[in-house]
């Protein structure tokens, strides 16, 4: 394993055993890092390999070493590559020690003793110059190589700890609420930003530090739930019975007498015979005709064994809990905390419906429309995209609500429940699409309200809708809520 293996190793080893919790909650988690992990791997493999900042040096070397490799080697060669190996040297500030290589091609210019005995083979000193140059120019590498590494992995290390950090945070947030964080944390299903889990972990806080807020969710959540039906039906299953049965092979208790000749069990009036010589002869005479009367003993054991039994159970029909369509205004009187508000619970819903694989579909709305189909398997990314578009123009509801009803008509959302977050600040709707509702009403759908902020009480389309709350975000307080768990605990049909 190479020191960039190594690297990787140990980064996945340090995020795994710091962010155990939240790898072992979420695969798809767990999955991102990992693809993030081995990204880098070969991003740093590649950058090592184009960024080394002495390859012009590592191209010289490679030259003088099939030069200086010929079986004879000019000294004017040997001189311009110990030019180039003090060259290399001084650019790494390595000693290059240039005077005593210069004196192994200079030697036997002259002509004196010790000139020629500092002297050697030119063939030789070529030979311990590449390798001294080739030792020095690998430690170079492995340095730079440890510098870059190490300063790649920090920064890859702050990158992820930044965004597990959000995201057990979020987590904390979503248990909080009572939500999987496995539902939309699948980083799988495209590129997800720091400040995208940031405006989630916005939204999540305003839920988790708003008790209003929390319970008009909750029941929200429960949408259709006082629908559900049951029905006695009957149901064979296999069950294990436990039977005591005679063993004959145990001998544990006195069940009576028998005719034999198991002395060990014989009657004590049967071996009394034996105390006389004449009565003896009785005794044995029994004994071989298999006569004498003994105990008769026996044990029980237990055997258990599988029997099909038909029995009647309640069952809870729970396919009534249809999917959801979410309309929400994001006009510019929404603008501000009525907003967060609104998103924040069409966040909670969409997790909700996820977690009860339910169908949603998101609507966008002001005097223009966008959608979102949670149905398709989304990702946390396309959600967040979604929740964070705002149109801050007017306030058109006619337009979502056709194409609500519009959806409501497809197989998928038939039986839908229709919940528009808003603060009810527009005109009157059209005939055309009361008809509609009246007529999606009458085939199982459910229409509900939720109005934001007091300023329009008297502009709420209060007689077109099942149930309406209202919440104040300023004062965090809910008006008809105690009316709607009310009719909860009523046997008449009512919400989604």
């Amino acid at each position: 394993m190479n020191t960039l293996e190594r690297a990787s190793a140990t980064i996945a080893a340090d995020l795994h055993a710091r962010y155990a919790s939240l790898f072992d909650h979420s695969e798809a988690i767990r999955g991102h890092v990992m693809e993030q992990v081995s990204e880098w791997t070969v991003t740093a493999k590649s950058a090592l390999r184009v960024e080394f900042p002495h390859a012009a040096h590592v191209a010289t070397l490679a030259k003088w070493r099939a030069q200086l490799q010929l079986p004879s080697i000019a000294l004017d060669d040997g001189r311009a590559a110990v030019k180039d190996f003090v060259a290399f040297c001084e650019a790494v500030r390595h000693p290059g020690n240039g005077e005593f290589w210069s004196k192994q091609f200079t030697a036997r210019e002259h002509g004196s003793a010790l000139a020629h005995k500092l002297a050697g083979d030119p063939a030789i000193s070529a030979r311990l110059l590449l390798q001294e140059w080739q030792k020095r120019l690998d430690q170079v590498c492995a340095e730079w190589e440890m510098r870059e590494i190490a300063a790649r992995r920090a920064a890859l290390m702050a990158q992820l700890d930044a965004l597990l950090q959000m995201l057990q945070q979020l987590q904390e947030r979503l248990q909080a609420l009572g939500l999987d964080t496995g539902l939309l944390l699948d980083l799988s299903k495209g590129t997800l930003r720091p400040q995208d889990i940031q405006q989630f972990e916005r939204w999540a806080r305003y839920l988790a530090q708003d008790p209003g807020i929390q319970k008009i969710c909750d029941l929200l959540g429960r949408m259709r739930q006082i629908e559900l039906s049951e029905r006695i039906e009957r149901v064979k299953s296999t069950a294990l019975v436990h039977t005591t049965l005679p063993d004959i092979n145990s001998r544990e208790e006195i069940v009576g007498i028998r005719f034999g000749r198991d002395i060990e069990h014989a009657l004590p009036s049967e071996l009394a015979l034996l105390a006389d010589p004449e009565t003896a002869l009785l005794f044995d005479l029994k004994y071989v005709e298999s006569a004498l009367m003994c105990f008769d003993m026996q044990g029980m054991r237990e055997v258990a064994e599988h029997v099909e039994i038909e029995e009647e159970r309640s069952v809870t029909e729970a396919d009534k809990q249809g999917p959801m369509v979410i309309c929400i205004d994001t006009s510019g009187s929404m603008q501000g905390t009525p907003e967060t508000v609104a998103k924040a619970v069409a966040l909670f819903l969409a997790a909700r419906a996820r977690k009860e694989k339910r169908a949603c579909y998101l609507i966008n709305f002001s005097d223009t429309i966008d959608t979102l189909d949670l149905g398709a398997e989304v990702g946390m990314g396309a959600l967040l995209g979604f929740l964070q578009m705002s149109f801050h123009g007017g306030t058109e509801a006619a337009p979502a609500l056709e194409h609500a009803l519009d959806t409501m008509e497809q197989d998928t959302y038939q039986n839908a429940d229709l919940l528009v977050v808003s603060d009810f600040i527009m005109s009157g709707l059209p005939q055309r699409a009361l008809a509609r509702i009246e007529a999606r009403r009458l085939d199982g759908n459910r229409f509900h309200s939720l109005v934001v902020g007091e300023m329009a009480m008297r502009h709420r389309l209060r007689t077109h809708f099942d149930n309406e709350w209202v919440v104040d975000p300023c004062a965090g307080m809910i008006h008809e809520l105690v009316s709607f768990e009310r009719k909860m605990r009523t046997p008449a049909p009512a919400l989604v």
